[in-house]
């Protein structure tokens, strides 16, 4: 078989000459002692450098020159040493490493080096801006459609669904440790008379302010949602019956102290609670929440406004 060899044009080499100075992407070559023997205009610039300035200049001194003037590569660091030291712990630690970094002016890149057998490095930046920004565009959209799925539109709270699933798992931790665990269903007092009297925007004004109110009297941990039309549940974990009755009684109070704004100033309104502590070590979140609302159920037939245990 003949070999071949490769004859370029000097015109054809001018012109690739040209395309690698004049391409957005920067392009570099590091030898063996690690100092920059080629690099275009767009790869001495991240280091806020003409090419002619950078050659034959070490990526270290690259570096420190970079951290004194700013701009180019984002350098978050207070100790530029420091920052080398850790940086030398990765360079030519692999024949290959692609990475991201973002630049002082907002635009990112995704940077690759890859070693010759000789010990040469080429270095190789594209600008990955746009890609990032439909990055977080979409990153956006998904946290949004995930907090539809999950929250409650009206009052911000957790809907049924989640709330069932953020209950259950709970649960099964505090069973797990040996902790006790109450569920209190609560239910707003003759809330069809405010929505038939009112309106509905009105009605729903009450219900934002009181999940506002339940919401902050809880601690963090505490769950707390929106199950029904004017109906709340709340699983409160490592507490004991005689304190979640306690807890109960303490969120009617605040329910009833609410004053509203016009046209509702003179409207008072109060909830029926009832409330389950959890009865053995594998009770399932179906059964609390069963033998609570029997509870409820007592409470609204025993004159509304208060609290009934279950059991």
């Amino acid at each position: 078989m003949k070999s071949s060899t490769a004859i370029f044009d000097p015109k054809v080499e001018a012109l690739i000459h040209e395309a690698i100075q004049n391409t957005p992407d920067g392009i570099g070559i590091f030898d063996p002692e690690d100092r920059l023997v080629f690099t275009n205009a767009a790869l001495a610039d991240v280091f806020s450098m003409s090419a002619d300035q950078s050659i034959g200049l070490s990526f270290g001194d690259l570096i420190r020159h970079l951290y004194k003037v700013g701009g180019g590569i984002n350098l978050e660091t207070d100790d530029i040493e420091q920052w080398l030291h850790e940086a030398f712990k990765n360079r030519r630690s692999s024949s290959f490493r692609s990475f991201q970094t973002d630049t002082s002016d907002g635009r990112w890149l995704q940077l690759t080096e890859q070693l010759t057998d000789d010990g040469h490095m080429f270095v190789y930046f594209t600008d990955i801006t746009e890609q990032k920004r439909v990055e977080a565009k979409l990153q956006g959209l998904s946290n949004k459609l995930k907090e539809l799925a999950e929250t409650d539109e009206l009052t911000g709270l957790n809907n049924r669904r989640n709330f069932l699933y953020l209950a259950e798992k709970e649960l099964r931790r505090c069973q797990r440790l040996g902790q006790r665990v109450a569920l209190l269903l609560m239910d707003i007092d003759y809330f069809k008379q405010i929505n038939d009297s009112y309106g509905h925007q009105q009605g729903d004004y009450v219900l934002r302010h009181i999940s506002d109110e339940l919401q902050k009297a809880l601690r963090e941990y505490d769950v707390l949602g929106r199950i029904g039309g004017e109906e709340f549940a709340l699983l409160i974990p490592q507490v004991q019956s005689k304190r979640a009755f306690m807890i109960a009684e303490r969120l009617r109070e605040i329910v009833a102290a609410i004053v509203f704004d016009d046209p509702l100033a003179e409207v008072r309104v109060s909830i029926s609670v009832g409330v389950a502590s959890c009865a053995t070590a594998d009770e399932p979140i179906n059964s609390l929440i069963g033998r609570a609302d029997k509870a409820l159920y007592e409470a609204k037939h025993s004159g509304r406004n208060c609290c009934k245990a279950a059991d």
